[in-house]
């Protein structure tokens, strides 16, 4: 029996949506036989998290922007979301690809590091506000059985 390869890629956040999940998880698979295919998933993931979080309209670009301008990522998420749109651009289009695991501990670093944003993206558009709401419910709850 095969099982797939992750390497050393975290897993997923407990709070990615399922089909993101899946995504993250064929990128986890493919990464010690081509990054290049991974950081690609991993763009592909990035769009359906921000579909998920309803910024659907527009470039993926225009969706980052979208989500930063209503507060919903943080200025450092929404800068380092624009390497990993463009990061995943190289690896998807026919350009030179410039990193290679295989060569190198800094570029192992740096296809890693996609993973772990992708998770941080999951925090801050999914988990975080799913969090927020339920506390919210609690407290409104709590504040009407008590009254004012």
């Amino acid at each position: 029996m095969l099982y797939p390869q992750t390497g050393e890629a975290p897993p997923p956040h407990p709070d990615m949506p399922p089909a993101i999940r899946e995504l993250y998880e064929e990128a986890r698979g493919v990464l010690p036989a081509s990054p290049r295919a991974s950081a690609a998933l991993l763009r592909v993931a990035l769009e359906g998290l921000l579909e998920e979080a309803e910024y659907e309209k527009g470039s993926l670009a225009d969706c980052l922007k979208r989500a930063h301008e209503e507060g919903k990522l943080t200025t450092q998420t929404y800068k380092l979301a624009g390497v990993l749109r463009l990061g995943g651009n190289a690896a998807a289009h026919y350009k030179l690809w410039k990193i290679d695991p295989s060569q190198g501990q800094e570029d192992r670093e740096m296809i890693l590091a996609l993973f772990e944003f992708l998770n941080e993206v999951t925090e801050e558009l999914i988990a975080k506000p799913k969090r927020l709401e339920e506390m919210e419910q609690k407290l409104s709850r709590k504040l009407r059985e008590e009254g004012p």
